[in-house]
């Protein structure tokens, strides 16, 4: 059965007998893929699928983004600038409580930014240019964020919620108090966690369940074992060959799949654009023309995501794709700019992981492909734990992932330079230079054209190739819901555990 919505597919295999009305109870068991042995319950400081899943059980953001990729205030009332964009006025919602019986507070907001700047998290970023010693509390549940220069997009940036988690004054990540839907019970970096329901959750009367059990699950099939032996209740991340799998089940207890089929994820093959051949845009554009980007989708989702033009973003209100032609596969004109570059016989190697949907075949098809343009990929898989502690960040060709974000909170974190996830090291003073003047400017209309400046560059010299932007499949046992597409890329409804709830 098929249904589609206006943002992405929701598909269910076997049938679903939804309540009325969510019901409490129930503990959900959650096979997680992408986790390592440097899983963290560190609410500012997330890097792996299975962190992001635990911390937001944890901590709640002061704004989230919500189904549609459009921000949501959760602690936040309300969120106001002056005109000039220098100061913005915060109102929290009033009864929020952390798990430990404390009020939630101005100061505990004003506490969490300072600890993210002053350990170089990466929601730094994120905060643009916050003078955290000039910010100050104005009344019980108000607060004035004072800014050194004009920052017009701190709503946009809020909601890379993944790393602004708020947590109470003198926080210690390791007995993790937040104000989220559940609390700590126990965890085990690289295997295992166990919250229980918040009662006292300010968003009543959610959480619905009782418990959430996250299990790190290496191998996709044992996911999909898991799942229909009743071991899991939900599995995430899974490729287009296991919902085949999985649609082919049927008889009673069939999982449901929910499919994101339309999403803003991204998982883009990483060129180091300060390491020789990347350095010169010849090979960099080369590899991106060498490649058949609907027989990758194809191959490595059976038809599912979207094509991807080598840019991110694609629901921020500035995106626009008439500014960028389509790139095609074209052999030719990639050998051509190959022996121009001095690399007619080009040889690397790519670093890839099982950290994203796709991506370790996505690597097997890339090589293939681009084989035909005379290039030879040397495909490493690595693990999960070694591939972030060797090469993330570090190799010259690799991949990544993200979620969807505004296309300049993106760009805060992955292509400025300095940025703390830059996996291509792009550094151009032009770039950067546009990058602070849409920040800083109040004018709508002018800020999307100097983004869409940023974008041309990113299109014509970055070192990012994206061929797709992935879809999110997870799979779901029938006795569970509340489990719906979004435009994200993250996982379980980005990961909204107090949403769920079981019939079982």
């Amino acid at each position: 059965m098929l249904a589609l919505s206006g943002f992405g597919l929701l598909a269910a295999c076997g049938s679903e007998t939804k309540p009325s009305a969510p019901v409490h109870g129930g503990v959900l068991r959650f096979g997680a893929q992408g986790g390592a042995s440097t899983d963290t319950l560190d609410a500012n400081n997330v890097l792996t699928n299975t962190d992001y899943a635990r911390v937001s059980q944890l901590y709640d953001p002061l704004v989230r983004m919500d189904d549609r990729g459009q921000p949501q205030l959760a602690l936040a009332e309300a969120i106001t600038p002056n005109r000039e964009a220098t100061e913005w006025t915060i109102t929290l919602r009033s009864g929020v409580m952390f798990h430990d019986g404390k009020p939630l507070t101005p100061a505990d907001v004003l506490f969490t930014f300072d600890r993210i700047i002053r350990h170089g998290f990466p929601g730094r970023y994120s905060l643009g240019t916050l003078d955290v010693r000039g910010s100050k509390v104005l009344d019980p549940r108000t607060l004035r964020l004072r800014f050194s220069s004009p920052y017009a997009t701190l709503l946009d940036g809020l909601t890379a919620h993944w790393y602004l988690y708020i947590v109470p004054v003198g926080y210690d990540p390791t007995r993790p108090v937040g104000t989220g839907p559940f609390k700590l019970i126990s965890f085990t970096p690289g295997q295992q966690s166990v919250m229980a329901r918040n009662a006292d959750y300010w968003d009543q009367p959610k959480p619905y369940l009782d418990e959430v059990i996250t299990v790190n699950v290496a191998e996709e099939t044992a996911q999909i074992a898991g799942l229909l032996s009743g071991q899991f209740d939900a599995v995430n991340y899974l490729s287009g060959g296991s919902a085949r799998v999985l649609g082919s089940v049927k008889g009673a207890g069939t999982p449901r799949l929910v499919i994101s089929n339309r999403t803003g994820g991204w998982a883009p093959f990483t060129m180091r654009v300060d390491r020789a051949p990347y350095s010169d845009v010849r090979v960099r554009t080369a590899l991106k023309l060498a490649i058949d980007r609907p027989s990758m989708i194809q191959t490595v989702f059976e038809g599912y995501g979207q094509v991807g033009n080598d840019v991110f973003g694609i629901f921020d209100k500035a995106y626009d794709p008439s500014l960028f032609p389509q790139r095609h596969q074209d052999l030719g004109q990639a050998k051509s700019l190959l022996k121009a570059a001095g690399y007619p016989d080009l040889a690397v190697q790519l670093i890839t992981t099982a950290n994203a949907p796709g991506e370790v075949p996505a690597a097997s098809v890339f090589a293939d492909q681009v084989s035909g343009a005379g290039i030879r990929v040397s495909v490493v898989n690595q693990s999960v734990t070694p591939y972030f502690a060797d090469s993330y960040l570090k190799v010259p060709f690799s991949q990544d992932y993200w979620p969807y974000w505004p296309y300049l909170t993106n760009v805060a974190v992955a292509t400025i330079k300095g940025a703390p996830f830059s996996a291509t090291h792009f550094d151009d003073s032009r770039y950067d230079g546009l990058y602070k003047d849409a920040l800083s400017t109040t004018d709508a209309g002018l800020r999307t054209e100097i983004t869409r400046e940023m974008l041309k560059i990113d299109y014509e010299e970055g070192g990012n190739i994206i061929p797709y932007f992935f879809p999110v499949i997870d799979a779901v046992a029938p006795h569970l819901h509340g489990v719906e597409p979004t435009v994200t890329g993250q996982a379980m409804r980005t990961f909204r555990f107090q949403e769920f709830w079981m019939t079982k």
